[in-house]
């Protein structure tokens, strides 16, 4: 399980790293980067802006990720399960918060020294659970 959750937090960190136009590893990474990238993701799928995303408003966004040249693969996929994944109360639609708390609470167990900051070192350690 902390295996999975470190793979998860790796991609949400990627993800933060690319919109930066940095890999993975190569900076620190903030939590405030980490939520604003899932802030940014869900205002993409939010198709209504309604404030919450249905499952037929992630069924779009799946699509147009599919329908990228790398077919959505890079770092900023979302995979087939975040909306199962996210919609903790059960509700069938996901909240900003609820987007927001997984990412984040995965930052938080790879920011060893609770500054705020996954650093270079604290990456790399989160990197070897994923191997």
């Amino acid at each position: 399980m902390t295996r999975l959750m470190f793979v998860a937090l790796l991609s949400l960190s990627a993800a933060s790293a690319a919109h930066a136009g940095l890999e993975l590893g190569q900076r620190p990474i903030t939590r405030a980067e980490v939520a604003a990238v899932a802030k940014k993701q869900f205002a993409e799928m939010d198709a209504d802006r309604n404030g919450f995303v249905s499952p037929a408003e992630f069924e779009r966004y799946r699509e147009l990720q599919n329908a990228q040249p790398d077919q959505g693969r890079g770092l900023t996929h979302i995979g087939r399960s975040w909306f199962d994944k996210c919609d903790t109360n059960g509700d069938g639609k996901v909240s900003l918060a609820e987007a927001q708390a997984r990412p984040l609470g995965l930052f938080d167990m790879a920011d060893a020294n609770r500054d705020g900051v996954a650093s270079v070192a604290e990456q790399s350690v989160a990197m070897l659970f994923m191997k």
